[in-house]
């Protein structure tokens, strides 16, 4: 089927016209698995989200009609949902625990100077700062003071169990945190992806 233009076009894959999305996943498939290989790096996870980013279109092709630049449309889609993809993978709470201990190691002399990195601390940083204080101090002394749950039981007189129960809420604040402030630093987290291997 051959279309005049993308409004066209748009009007007929929302109609249902499986031939005229193969069309649309044709034309803007180079885009978003561009802007998905740029972010994730990974081939293969850039071609998994391509595909259910114009799995979600089709999906919802009934929204297709009121859109009036589809190249921003799918775009702004596309970025929406890997950036949800990416948010899920980095700011997993293992990977948070990973980031602490990475500072705590650039804290004994190994701190880069990059300005991507100074943000990055700041970001991890203030989110401990707003911990509870129960909550921060028990994490800072098993994160950056290296201290066993047994020995902050010892020290602080509460249980193991409460110690590790601390460190686990503590850890949660802080990816919920970096999830909200954070696109900026979840693309600064990226950077750092030897994090995350």
């Amino acid at each position: 089927m051959i279309h005049e233009n993308e409004q066209e076009l748009l009007l007929s894959v929302a109609s249902g016209d499986e031939r005229s999305f193969q069309v649309l996943v044709t034309k803007y498939w180079p885009q978003v698995y561009g802007t998905a290989l740029r972010l994730t790096r990974s081939p293969e996870q850039a071609k998994d989200l391509s595909q259910d980013i114009f799995i979600k279109l089709w999906n919802n092709r009934e929204r297709l009609p009121g859109v009036a630049n589809p190249a921003t449309f799918i775009y702004v889609c596309a970025r929406h949902l890997i950036m949800d993809h990416l948010r899920k993978k980095v700011l997993h709470t293992d990977n948070i625990d990973l980031l602490a201990d990475y500072l705590t190691a650039s804290q004994a002399g190994n701190a880069q100077s990059s300005l991507e990195y100074k943000e990055l601390e700041q970001s991890l940083r203030k989110a401990i700062e707003l911990l509870p204080e129960k909550l921060r101090e028990v994490f800072v002394l098993h994160r950056f003071s290296g201290l066993s749950h047994a020995q902050i039981s010892r020290k602080l007189n509460i249980s193991v169990v409460s110690s590790q129960t601390y460190v686990v809420r503590a850890l949660r604040s802080i990816r919920e945190y970096l999830s909200h402030h954070s696109e900026q630093v979840l693309i600064l987290l990226l950077v750092f992806s030897n994090f995350f291997s």
